[in-house]
């Protein structure tokens, strides 16, 4: 029962995690949709996303923004181990999700979704299975629908000029996330 109901919170917080577009603070992005979304899914703490999303058929120039969804796994299953010690774990339970936005600035993203535009998906070279730790990737959408690659803890060595880049353009999200906070937006 307590596996089942663990089972039903992870696919919740997997969808929200996926679809950021579609969580209820979408009235704060009309006429947006996703364009980049990049995440990490560590094994034992809370799980990102950040999503870049842009205008969609809008002959108005709106600045694009970032959607940070975390989901907190640690309180969920704190929650999930309390409901089980009373004997509640019948009660549906909801994932832990956080939702941010911040706009972002053009001058700032632009080189990245430039350089998104040229990535070579390289072909995933066979590596040795490791014990599931950290999951980190990108997808594009739209223009950049071919762009998608995974990866477990540091990823292939192959791969690691385009995992700097990917946590260099995470950084420049969460920055502006903080800068919108900073605020008092």
């Amino acid at each position: 029962m307590v596996d089942d109901a663990w089972e039903a919170l992870e696919r919740g917080a997997r969808w929200a995690l996926e679809h950021a577009r579609d969580l209820p603070r979408t009235s704060r992005a009309p006429g947006m949709g996703p364009l980049l979304r990049l995440w990490t899914y560590p094994a034992r703490e809370s799980s990102g996303s950040w999503t870049i999303l842009v205008p969609i058929g809008s002959e108005e120039r709106s600045r694009p923004m970032v959607r940070e969804v975390v989901w907190n796994r640690g309180q969920d299953q704190r929650h999930l181990a309390a409901a089980n010690r009373k004997h509640k774990v019948r009660t549906k339970m909801q994932p832990t999700i956080h939702v941010r936005d911040a706009v972002l600035s053009s001058e700032d993203l632009d080189p990245f979704l430039a350089a998104a535009a040229r990535l070579f998906v390289p072909a995933k070279p066979v590596q040795d299975l490791l014990a599931l730790g950290s999951i980190s990737g990108i997808e594009g959408y739209r223009s950049l629908a071919y762009l998608r690659m995974e990866w477990q803890g540091p990823g292939p060595a192959e791969w690691a000029d385009i995992i700097r880049w990917v946590a260099r353009l995470r950084d420049l999200l969460v920055a502006s996330l903080k800068e919108r906070e900073a605020a008092g937006g």
